[in-house]
């Protein structure tokens, strides 16, 4: 306990006295993290830009346009003649997405035929346009099945009839389909396990960079507690950001967490640990601080990116899925994204935060042997 406290104190002291270190646990997470809440604060997509381009000059034209307009993520920012002109607004970055209402879509309406409805879609920003794309064929869904049956009533009255087939469909999870909930629940940890790992990283290389392991580990029987007295100041601060995230979607923006928090509090402790063993064993294989920060930076960087929360990990190629697996943030995310919204079964959580375990105690096996042994190596001391 004596060299797990004066690591402790040695470290809070170095802290205290360097300034970017300091910023690296400090304000510099604070600025990302107030960034992202505040870009994601609007939650829900509104007033998306189309351009509708009317060549039928119709009531019924007319009143589908009105329909688009009054849709709560659509905004028609122009109603013109020409499709030309509307292409050009797409390349201008103005509108994601163009109607089409041929002209003469009205007379075949009222002939009773089918008029085609055409909707060009800018597929370059996927997000903007698959959500504009699902409400505009929503709104003309919606449209046509309301004149089919003024229609029939009008030509039929005892005809009318509700459809024979009838999609319900319920979403099950964030049902407001939220940005907010869904991305800033998972880049606030994404953002957290990067700066931590670089942080423990730059903590365990500089050591070796000043040429300050011997003195410090000069006790070899107490070098497990101080390592670990060295990286728990760390695991501290960041426990207390993952704390304040939580409470800041769960309280302050009312995203409740719908399974157990102390799970979720759980996950992100061996998250920590379990990128601590993991910088352990990049210091300890290089014994460089400069390489092991490039790697980390790499292994950490591209977490988001690889965990299948967002994009779909099951059709990537097999590499991208092997190093979705080797990476301890995707396990942290089965078990936020289970917790938060989902309210999944514990064992399940529990088997995800036994593979953090795994991660860790398979990073200090490889790392430990190798950072005590480099202490009792000058020959490597003061590397960059």
């Amino acid at each position: 306990m004596r060299a797990f406290a004066s690591s402790f104190v040695r470290e809070l002291d170095f802290l205290s006295r360097n300034f970017w270190d300091r910023a690296m646990v400090s304000w510099f997470p604070a600025m990302l993290l107030g960034i992202l809440a505040w870009v994601f604060g609007a939650g829900v997509v509104r007033d998306l830009p189309i351009v509708l381009v009317d060549q039928d000059q119709t009531q019924i034209s007319r009143e589908l346009g009105l329909r688009l307009d009054a849709a709560p993520a659509i905004h028609v920012v122009a109603s013109i003649l020409d499709f030309g002109e509307a292409k050009q607004f797409v390349q201008a970055r103005k509108a994601y997405v163009v109607v089409l209402i041929p002209s003469g879509a009205s007379r075949e309406i009222l002939q009773g035929n089918s008029a085609a409805i055409e909707v060009f879609y800018n597929a370059s920003y996927s997000t903007a346009s698959g959500a504009l794309l699902r409400d505009v064929n929503s709104v003309i869904e919606d449209y046509s099945a309301k004149l089919a049956m003024r229609q029939t009533a009008a030509l039929q009255p005892s005809g009318v009839r509700p459809p024979p087939i009838k999609v319900q469909s319920t979403l099950l999870f964030n049902p407001q389909r939220s940005y907010e909930f869904q991305l800033v629940s998972l880049l606030h940890p994404a953002l957290l396990h990067l700066a931590f790992m670089i942080a423990v990283t730059s903590a365990l290389g500089r050591e070796l960079r000043d040429r300050t392991i011997g003195e410090w580990l000069c006790e070899r029987w107490s070098t497990v507690p101080a390592i670990a007295g060295k990286i728990a100041p760390y695991i501290l601060i960041f426990m207390g950001w993952s704390l304040v995230v939580t409470v800041y979607l769960a309280k302050f923006r009312g995203w409740p967490i719908q399974g157990r928090v102390s799970l979720l509090i759980l996950a992100y402790l061996c998250m920590y640990t379990a990128y601590s063993a993991i910088a352990l064993a990049l210091v300890g294989v290089t014994r460089s601080m400069m390489q092991s920060l490039s790697v980390a930076g790499i292994y950490a960087g591209a977490s988001f990116a690889f965990t299948g929360a967002i994009f779909p990990i099951q059709s990537a190629s097999g590499f991208a899925r092997v190093w979705s697996q080797i990476l301890p943030f995707t396990w942290f995310t089965k078990v936020l994204n289970g917790q938060w919204s989902m309210a999944g079964p514990p064992e399940v959580a529990i088997g995800y935060i036994g593979i953090l375990c795994l991660f860790t105690g398979l990073g200090t096996l490889i790392g430990l042997p190798g950072y005590i042994n480099a202490a009792t190596q000058p020959a490597v001391w003061g590397r960059r």
